[in-house]
């Protein structure tokens, strides 16, 4: 009955080499999630939003942060590790630290051209619509105008 225990303990143990590569290779895991947060991040500045769309993104981006540590150390180790969710979270603060605030400026430029030449392709399409929505509505007001009027006409005769 000991063997068993003893036999599943050494099953557990990892040596400490592949421990230090499971280590490094969660905090670049880690890195690529921070890229992700910041995709996040740009979304919500090119597209501005309230804070309950927010509190969802975050939601899903959080499951999303859970289903990468639950797949990384289950498909490496069998087994969750701690040292594992420290290096991811390790590999985010280092993203955001260093290019983070660089891709996040980056994306948002990019956004921001975008947008630019959305504005100059479609005003004049935008234009067009809205002043025949304007004339058609100046020709509903007059119609409207027009059949009161004879409403009170009729009545008074």
């Amino acid at each position: 009955m000991a063997e068993k225990g003893e036999r599943k303990m050494e099953e557990m143990q990892l040596g400490l080499e592949l421990e230090r590569e499971l280590f490094l290779l969660s905090v670049v895991l880690g890195c690529g999630l921070g890229l992700l947060y910041d995709i996040f991040r740009v979304f919500r500045a090119a597209l501005p939003h309230g804070k309950i769309l927010t509190f969802f993104e975050d939601i899903i981006y959080t499951f999303l942060y859970g289903f990468a540590l639950f797949t990384f150390c289950t498909g490496l180790t069998g087994a969750i590790r701690g040292f594992v969710l420290v290096g991811m979270l390790i590999g985010s603060v280092i993203e955001h630290l260093t290019v983070g605030n660089a891709v996040v400026s980056v994306l948002r430029s990019l956004f921001s051209i975008i947008r630019k030449l959305f504005a100059k392709t479609f005003s004049p399409v935008v234009k067009f619509i809205t002043k025949r929505a304007d004339g058609f509505m100046d020709c509903f007001v007059k119609k409207c105008k027009i059949s009161s009027l004879r409403k009170k006409t009729s009545k008074s005769t």
